[in-house]
């Protein structure tokens, strides 16, 4: 006895590009622009740190920097917040707050840095957002010499 089938290739090919593919392609989209916060989150963290030993606790030259790494990132200076030794975070535009006050030897600058961006990336334009924080933690040479 034979039996006919009939196949429903069309039907699971639209269901797989529909439920599969679409969605993985939206994934990979909305990457790019989230690595490249990380990135940006990771860098001015770590320099605006540095720069904060080096310039005897200067925040204002902190804050420059890392208004200039936005910049040379291609991201918004208004979605930047950035936060040094505990103290509360603002938006690097805004004049610095205090927070750690000149550095002593042997001791440690913390600098957190917080950037807001797009959370799904569509051909369509964006949906939500979410925010990436990246912190670094620079120590005061025990042997620096001091102006």
């Amino acid at each position: 006895m034979k039996e006919t089938q009939r196949g429903s290739a069309p039907v699971e090919m639209v269901l797989g590009v529909g439920l599969i593919l679409i969605p993985l392609a939206l994934l990979s989209l909305s990457f790019g622009p989230l690595l490249q916060r990380m990135v940006f989150a990771r860098i001015a963290a770590a320099e605006a740190a540095r720069e904060l030993v080096l310039s005897d606790g200067s925040e204002r030259r902190a804050m420059g920097l890392v208004r200039e790494i936005a910049r040379n990132h291609g991201i918004d200076v208004g979605q930047v917040e950035v936060g040094f030794c505990g103290g509360e975070r603002g938006p690097v535009a805004s004049p610095p707050r205090s927070g750690c006050g000149s550095p002593a030897k042997g001791g440690v600058v913390k600098v957190v840095v917080t950037v807001a961006g797009p959370g799904l990336v569509t051909p369509y334009g964006t949906v939500g957002d979410t925010t990436v924080e990246a912190s670094h933690t620079e120590m005061v040479g025990l042997y620096r010499s001091t102006r």
